[in-house]
């Protein structure tokens, strides 16, 4: 049997894929095959290794190459659906080829892949997603923007980590989007939807046989929709989802991964706003948060996987998602900002982070604590300063009023641009006043603060249609987030992880002794299922 690897590591494709390969080639072994063979070409990977498979192909994973392979080891079959996006988007040009593909058919991979044809799919179904349509040309995307209303996204098909994934907020935007996406898929549709403000994200990940359906677990977002998965917060179990919702999740996922016949991996991505559910697209692989699910949830997706892209059945497993561990898992991105000349810190549809953590803990506080340390995110201390500035108007300013409030309750200093020191001081929140990075000679001032470390924190949340903008890059906002990291001082760019970190903050100090091995919470699941 032959297994694609994931090939080079970059953003949007590291070592949670190499994770599902190398857990495969394990599962192959584990279930009666003689030769598990494997093909990749990073000397950085464990997959690569000489003592994990029976035999590595140190090649190019690319179609003529892999065509060589077979047709030299005549295999029973090829797993591309576990090596990330590179050898998915090879299924379907290697069974044009005669390959045998194990698990989910070609066909329905791109069924799944291809946006219109899933959104088209969803429609069958009844399945609610947003407004959504197949660009033709740019004049009819103008059109259909125009009949929804801005913000759109733009969303290309059959790429990884929301490559040329873009938010438009007006005409000119879209276009500039439009043709950029159209380079980077030439020969996939591109699919335009109504972007929906402050909704929440949510995932789940699991594994079908073509008849059971595993639901490994619901993930929520941390961020509200418009951070890409690969830069979110994910949290198991869900702490803000009704359990309603939750069965509606359930439902919808089980009509899906039935009508795409899955048998294999398999991850779905939902937006939740007013209790109402969309969906946002399915992949037909294994995803990056799939070992985060495997090792929170005590049961490995792989492993079950492999079983079923075997023909073999998974209905032993007795699992709800909404069946609750006796602890809370959370992974937290990795970014590598300070290695990334001029790179702005700024969070949005198209991938940025370079890895991710994950932990466990006794709840939500305390897991995302150790995650955000782990993670290399200092924690600012209780005596602490804190700078807070917000894009927009008075009333987006004004969300961040909760937080400041909170951060002045327990200690810090909270320090502020002028319209947002404003805001915070009409409000009751003792903000002193710093003058932007431009006022170079206005005292005092945010890069002389940032400089000499009297900022423990920086909370700089842009204006939406700041994200994905060229021309305005020397904004006093990304000079401020950019001379944060240059000096490695903590940066948030989102309310919803600002609020998050308040509340890890005033748990400070309690959760020191919930300190586990991996082991010691799986003793503790009420099932036995690894």
């Amino acid at each position: 049997m032959i297994v694609l690897g994931a090939g080079v590591f970059r953003i949007g494709s590291s070592v949670e894929f190499d994770w599902c390969g190398v857990n495969t080639i394990w599962a192959l072994k584990k279930n009666g095959i003689r030769e598990a063979i494997m093909v990749n070409y990073n000397p950085e990977t464990v997959s690569t290794d000489y003592d994990v498979s029976d035999k590595l192909y140190f090649e190019e994973l690319s179609t003529e190459r892999i065509l060589d392979i077979y047709e030299k080891e005549n295999p029973l079959g090829v797993i591309a659906s576990v090596g990330g996006q590179i050898p998915n988007n090879l299924a379907m040009k290697l069974a044009r080829a005669g390959v045998k593909l194990l698990g989910t058919s070609a066909e329905n991979v791109d069924l799944a892949e291809d946006r219109s044809k899933f959104s088209a799919l969803l429609d069958q179904l009844g399945i609610s997603q947003p407004p959504w349509s197949k660009l033709l040309s740019i004049s009819d995307a103008k059109r259909f923007a125009e009949k929804i209303g801005f913000p759109v996204i733009v969303r290309p098909s059959y790429v990884l980590s929301g490559s040329a994934m873009r938010v438009a907020y007006n005409e000119a935007s879209l276009e500039n989007f439009l043709n950029l996406a159209a380079k980077v898929s030439p020969d996939h549709p591109v699919v335009i939807s109504k972007f929906i403000n402050r909704a929440k994200e949510v995932e789940v990940d699991g594994v079908s046989d073509g008849e059971t359906v595993l639901i490994g677990a619901i993930m929520e977002h941390v961020e509200n929709a418009g951070v890409h998965s690969g830069d979110a917060t994910m949290t198991i179990p869900p702490q803000a989802l009704k359990v309603e919702v939750q069965k509606k999740i359930e439902d919808c996922t089980q009509r899906i991964v039935k009508a795409l016949n899955i048998h294999g991996p398999y991850n779905i991505q939902y937006l939740v706003k007013d209790d109402v559910v969309n969906v946002i697209e399915c992949n037909l692989r294994a995803s990056r948060s799939m070992p985060f699910v495997s090792k929170t949830r005590g049961i490995n997706l792989i492993e079950l996987a492999t079983l079923a892209m075997l023909g073999k059945k998974i209905d032993g497993v007795k699992l709800s998602p909404m069946t609750a561990a006796p602890h809370v898992g959370v992974k937290v991105p990795q970014f590598s900002f300070m290695r990334l000349s001029g790179a702005d810190p700024v969070l949005g549809v198209e991938m940025l982070s370079t890895g991710e953590v994950a932990c466990l803990g006794e709840n939500f506080s305390d897991a995302f604590s150790k995650a955000l340390q782990s993670a290399e995110f200092t924690i600012p201390p209780k005596d602490g300063a804190v700078f807070i500035s917000v894009g927009g108007d008075e009333e987006r300013k004004k969300r961040v009023v909760p937080i400041a409030q909170a951060l002045a309750e327990m200690g810090f200093r909270i320090y502020a641009t002028a319209h947002t020191a404003k805001v915070l001081n009409e409000a009751g929140v003792n903000a002193t006043l710093l003058h932007k990075a431009r006022e170079a000679q206005a005292n005092p001032n945010i890069l002389d603060y940032l400089q000499e470390h009297k900022i423990d924190l920086v909370i700089n949340v842009p204006i939406a249609n700041r994200q994905n903008s060229f021309s305005d890059i020397l904004t006093d906002g990304y000079i401020i987030r950019r001379q944060a990291v240059e000096f490695n001082i903590p940066v948030i760019t989102n309310l919803q992880l600002a609020a998050a970190l308040v509340d890890v903050l005033k748990q400070k100090g309690k959760n020191s002794a919930s300190i586990h091995s991996l082991n010691e919470y799986m003793d503790d699941l009420p099932w036995k299922l690894w």
